[in-house]
């Protein structure tokens, strides 16, 4: 039996080496521009773009007045630059496709206790019904914690955010792959143009929802209330055309979730004047001047619910 584990160890230690030692190669050889390991699976994102520059700006030491978590929606829809103009001092660490699950990773490691003011999470029925690969991918090559990172991949529960995990190990502290121009300061992405063409508008379906997003989701609320962290839900303005009936069955699915934790939810997803060809650029993300719009209205609704302090206040 000893000769049999001595053996096995041997062999599992060898095939690491070598899985190993393929990655670093496959990191570190360049063509057409980027890495070889890019051209072995679609599931792989590029280190860089928005993602690279927010967590390269970010400083977790800083006491940021408000935070911002969530899908594509949280990066694209709150502007610091409009939060300062309030006199607020924002930072939104919103990602691509972040599920409740990555947003909960996030949580754990950028928000200690007393580290804000407010934690604002959009809750966007989208981002339950992925499981978390693609946000996973992008950030384990770009966000500043392995922390963070590792534990994405681990709740990912998918073999291969172990390759994700080497491609971090084997990318650290080399140059981005790529820059976007859209990003401006303070973890936000802007994007100037309206609707230019009809789109699709799809239907929302909680049988979509993964049972793994809502558990994470409800680790989220608990963890903010463990660390005294005010927290407030927000979905942010769809267009008209949207589904507002199966948005509403969502919400109130939402409303049952959090009535334990008595966190107030801001659900301005219909009943706004935005238009649906000026204020939106595809089906669900506002250009900037709908972005503008939209924060302009909910600054001071945080600040009359009591969850922002008024200008001038110390």
């Amino acid at each position: 039996m000893g000769r049999f584990l001595k053996q096995g160890l041997v062999f599992v230690l060898v095939t690491a080496a070598l899985y190993l030692l393929a990655m670093l190669v496959l990191c570190r050889v360049h063509q057409g521009g980027h890495a070889l390991i890019y051209r072995t699976g679609d599931y792989y994102q590029y280190r860089g773009g928005i993602a690279y520059a927010k967590f390269q700006e970010f400083d977790p030491s800083v006491r940021y007045d408000v935070l911002v978590v969530g899908s594509s929606h949280a990066y694209r829809g709150y502007d610091p630059r409009i939060f300062a103009k309030h006199g607020v001092r924002m930072f939104n660490l919103g990602s691509s496709a972040q599920t409740p699950m990555n947003t909960y990773f996030m949580l754990k490691e950028y928000a200690p206790k007393g580290s804000t003011q407010l934690v604002i999470m959009d809750v966007y029925e989208g981002a339950f019904e992925g499981d978390g690969l693609e946000s996973t991918s992008e950030l384990a090559v770009n966000i500043g914690s392995t922390e963070a990172s590792v534990g994405m991949a681990v709740a990912l529960r998918d073999l291969r955010a172990i390759n994700m995990l080497a491609v971090r190990l084997f990318t650290a502290g080399t140059a981005p792959d790529y820059t976007d121009s859209t990003y401006r300061s303070g973890g936000y992405a802007e994007h100037l143009d309206s609707l230019e063409k009809p789109v699709d508008y799809p239907r929302v379906d909680r049988k979509r929802l993964k049972e793994k997003q809502v558990d994470y989701f409800l680790r989220s609320l608990a963890l903010c209330k463990e660390r005294d962290l005010p927290l407030v839900l927000v979905s942010h303005p769809s267009p008209h055309q949207g589904d507002s009936l199966g948005h509403a069955a969502f919400v109130s699915y939402i409303d049952s979730l959090i009535h334990p934790f008595n966190v107030p939810y801001l659900d301005l997803s219909f009943g706004h004047t935005l238009s649906d060809h000026d204020h939106f650029y595809d089906h669900n993300h506002l250009d900037q001047a709908g972005v503008e719009i939209f924060n302009g209205q909910l600054i001071p609704k945080l600040r009359e619910a009591g969850l922002l302090r008024r200008e001038g206040a110390e």
